[in-house]
């Protein structure tokens, strides 16, 4: 299996441990669409960490990064 990094240096595995999963967890959704739709805490967290609009993750009620 291929390392697959992220824009900021993260892999996929670092970032699906930083919102408290298995290291697969996010190569899975992007490769097979599991879960369907990522919960609201975990898209959270990946907004903040990347300092973006929730929207562009999926959200309703997006966080917004303070610019």
């Amino acid at each position: 299996m291929s390392r697959f990094a992220c824009d900021g240096g993260h892999s996929l595995a670092d970032l699906s441990r930083k919102v408290g999963r298995n290291a697969a967890y996010l190569q899975q959704y992007i490769a097979r669409g599991t879960p369907q739709r990522l919960p609201e805490a975990e898209r959270r967290i990946l907004a903040i960490i990347f300092d973006v609009d929730e929207r562009l993750l999926g959200a309703r009620d997006p966080w917004v990064p303070k610019r």
